[in-house]
C-alpha cells in the first residue's frame, strides 16, 4: 500500500517581466539615458573610487549617489515607469497593501566594462 501524500510548490517565485521598447520615443528615451549614465560616471569620482576600491570591474553610483531622480528628470521618468510596472506586479499578485503603495527608494548606475561581472546578492528591504 502506496502511504498517502501530498505535492505542493514550495518557493514558487513569481516573474514580471516588461518592456519600455513599446512606449512612445523608447529609443530616443533609451539613447539619452545612455548618454546620462554616461556622463554621470564620468562626473562621479566617489562612485569611480568605490568601484575601483572594490575590484569592480566598471563603474556604479551605488555607494555614491541617491538623489538620480532628483538630479536628472530621465530619471524621475524612468522612475515613473518603473512605479507603474511595480504596481501592476502588486496588483496581479494580489498584494495587500493596506491602502499604501509601493516605495522605490533607491535606485543607482552599473555600468561594466567587457570582462566584468556583478555577482549575485541582495539588497536589504527589497
Amino acid at each position: 500500500m502506496t502511504p498517502s501524500m501530498t505535492t505542493r510548490p514550495l518557493f514558487v517565485t513569481p516573474l514580471y517581466e516588461a518592456s519600455l521598447a513599446s512606449d512612445k520615443d523608447a529609443e530616443a528615451f533609451i539613447d539619452e539615458l545612455h548618454d546620462a549614465c554616461i556622463a554621470i560616471a564620468e562626473d562621479d569620482e566617489a562612485g569611480q573610487a568605490w568601484a575601483y576600491n572594490k575590484g569592480y570591474l566598471g563603474y556604479t553610483s551605488y555607494a555614491s549617489l541617491n538623489d538620480l531622480p532628483q538630479r536628472d528628470s530621465l530619471f524621475e521618468t524612468l522612475k515613473k515607469k518603473l512605479d507603474r510596472h511595480a504596481a501592476a506586479f502588486a496588483k496581479d499578485l494580489a498584494f495587500d497593501l493596506a491602502g499604501g503603495k509601493l516605495v522605490m527608494d533607491s535606485l543607482w548606475i552599473n555600468i561594466l566594462e567587457p570582462g566584468g561581472s556583478h555577482s549575485g546578492h541582495i539588497h536589504p528591504h527589497s
